[in-house]
């Protein structure tokens, strides 16, 4: 795990008889067919946590987030440009961005579940952001309102201040999930205004040297780009609107090899260009460095071109960050960005667990290793995946579905509470928008192979099969051709087994020759509760533990403990479990309560109450790192 291996392009496009277009990479020893994911909203989740839990997200969440957005003026600013009626913007420059990705989300919520009442507000939306579109496609309220000769930092602007370019991908990132959901094309032929606005103006010269001050973009373009080379109905549509999607790739992949070329372009007047991962060309990057949030959305965007342009010097340098993230900058609840004042990333192994670890981070993180996964199915990207998802985006949305946190510590004296709404609300959109997706990462699939990536109960069906997965069985109908199914196995399993015979490959349990829906795979496995030990480099944890019971990290709380946070386990802890409770004996022979992280600051309001610690003192344990 974390070794670099060298990979030699070309990738190769092949289009099966589907309609996808697959990639093959060239390696030693033959071709490596690359996997994709089913199309959001085509895998229906029947799962004893999951199901409720986007229920919940889709009726309660998605409608609150809506109306916080018409309260605070986030609608008003369209209109206000719209009717051209002088009004100085209201509320953040990204304010457009974060209402774009809430209605991603909707449309991808659409796309699984036909919703009347939904789509006609989306619809709704939709007229208003195309009546406040520029003529030539340019859609920025605050720099419309505000400072119009500016755009794009221009005439000492502030690219990264400005969010420009952050709101026009969140805008085409909504237009594709728009038409995907609904087949509708209004919104899309705004994307496609906006995008074709910036290929024209951005790129190698004579064009302008500019790179997104807040990556997002990069991976939308090559969303975009994906879109009009698969969609065969969107032909004569292409036609009409002067699409030339092989100029949205190559503008994804010139923001990465201009990153560090600042000729020609205002930087920011307050912040170094490491805080946007614009200090070096992505090529000769090799930390995690600045802004979490923007450098997970970065490495997210490089690792869609690399998948597309075959840039070996981009996968390595993947891989390296990779490494860099997860093995010297990642808490134990996924979290990531433990610096308050730029919102990321420290020296190497400084974890404090009074950390910032913003939401958003975590879900951009998810994002990444989901789409790493596709170039190399690897259970480490999952592993990662989840230890994000279960602990530190969970704990983000509150059991009410409508309070949130911001930041998220392993430890708290009480003092931190969820709000109900933020001057800077960038969370409760990525959180839509990743449990609006979560479905369509559960499998992957190329032509002669099927990945369970997640153990989640779902089924999805396209042309060629069909699998469902409930109750630890697994069936799969590839009509007769038999396919190779390959089952992650979670690194918080144990005496994981199959009912077949499999090898085990980069974490996945490999099982040859399944076909036939009348002989199911049954999976079993164990996930004991456990003790969890921090890297001895990271000197706040020496001396202490912390426990996990499947991928859910737990949290000794003070409402369960008398007030106290501070909690010293014995050396043996004897750990029962009581539902999803872990109970255990202090070094008084006291018990002690622990419930998932996720579910921490949901009862009482009292700073004693909200009290809570992860990383435990343990009885008898080295206080050094020797």
């Amino acid at each position: 795990m974390g070794h670099l291996v060298k990979r030699k392009p070309p990738f190769l496009p092949i289009c099966s008889e589907d309609g996808f277009w697959r990639f093959r990479q060239k390696r030693k020893g033959g071709d490596f067919m690359y996997q994709i994911y089913p199309e959001v909203g085509s895998v229906t989740v029947s799962d004893g946590f999951w199901s409720p839990y986007l229920n919940k997200v889709r009726s309660v969440t998605l409608p609150y987030v809506f109306k916080k957005m018409e309260e605070t003026d986030y609608v008003t600013n369209l209109v206000s440009v719209a009717k051209n009626d002088g009004v100085l913007h209201i509320g953040t420059p990204f304010s457009d961005g974060l209402l774009f990705e809430t209605l991603r989300a909707a449309c991808d919520f659409l796309a699984a579940e036909s919703d009347p009442l939904l789509e006609a507000y989306v619809d709704k939306l939709i007229v208003w952001i195309t009546a406040a579109q520029a003529d030539d496609g340019f859609l920025c309220t605050k720099t419309m309102q505000n400072y119009p000769d500016k755009r794009w930092g221009d005439n000492d602007g502030d690219i990264v201040e400005q969010h420009d370019l952050y709101n026009h991908g969140c805008l085409i990132d909504a237009g594709i999930s728009h038409y995907k959901a609904t087949h509708k094309t209004e919104l899309l032929q705004v994307a496609v205004k906006a995008a074709n606005l910036i290929v024209s103006t951005m790129g190698k010269p004579p064009k302008k040297n500019i790179v997104p001050g807040h990556s997002l973009p990069e991976e939308v373009f090559v969303k975009l780009y994906r879109l009009f080379r698969d969609d065969l109905q969107l032909q004569e549509f292409a036609r009409q609107h002067q699409v030339v999607p092989s100029a949205y790739l190559d503008l994804a992949e010139f923001w990465y090899d201009a990153r560090g070329n600042h000729e020609g372009r205002f930087l920011c007047k307050y912040l170094p260009p490491s805080y946007s991962q614009d200090h070096l060309p992505f090529a000769q990057q090799r930390e995690a460095v600045g802004h979490s949030v923007r450098a997970m959305l970065c490495y997210l965007g490089a690792a869609a071109v690399t998948r597309e342009k075959g840039r070996e010097d981009f996968w390595e340098v993947l891989h390296t960050l990779w490494d860099s993230v997860v093995y010297k900058k990642l808490h134990i609840s996924g979290g990531i960005g433990a610096r308050h004042d730029i919102e990321g990333f420290d020296v190497d192994y400084t974890l404090p667990n009074k950390a910032y670890l913003e939401t958003c981070a975590a879900i951009a993180l998810a994002f990444w290793n989901a789409e790493m996964n596709l170039m190399e199915p690897d259970s480490k990207y999952f592993d990662c995946f989840e230890q994000s998802l279960y602990n530190n985006i969970l704990s983000a949305i509150g059991q009410d579905f409508c309070h949130f946190f911001y930041q998220n510590p392993l430890e708290s004296e009480g003092d931190l509470h969820r709000w109900d709404w933020h001057t800077c609300p960038c969370c409760p959109p990525m959180l839509l928008k990743i449990f609006a997706a979560l479905s369509s990462y559960i499998y992957s699939y190329n032509d002669t192979q099927i990945n369970v990536n997640l153990l989640i109960g779902s089924s999805y069906e396209n042309t060629h099969f069909t699998i469902a997965q409930r109750d630890s069985r697994i069936v799969v109908d590839s009509k007769g051709k038999p396919v190779t199914l390959r089952i992650r196995i979670p690194d918080y399993v144990e005496n994981f087994n199959l009912s077949c015979k499999y090898r085990v490959e980069k974490g996945y349990a490999v099982a040859e020759g399944i076909w036939d829906p009348n002989v199911p795979v049954f999976v079993s496995y164990d996930t004991p509760v456990r003790r969890m030990y921090c890297n001895p480099k990271v000197e706040e944890n020496i001396g202490k533990v912390a426990v996990k019971h499947g991928p859910f990290l737990m949290c000794a709380e003070g409402i369960d403990n008398g007030g106290r946070g501070d909690i010293r386990l014995a050396e043996e802890p004897n750990f029962s479990q009581n539902g999803d409770m872990v109970t255990a004996l202090s070094s008084e022979g006291t018990p002690v309560y622990l419930i998932p992280y996720y579910r921490w600051c949901n009862r009482g309001e009292a700073e004693t109450d909200a009290k809570m610690a992860v990383w435990l003192e343990q009885e008898n344990m080295s206080t050094t790192d020797e």
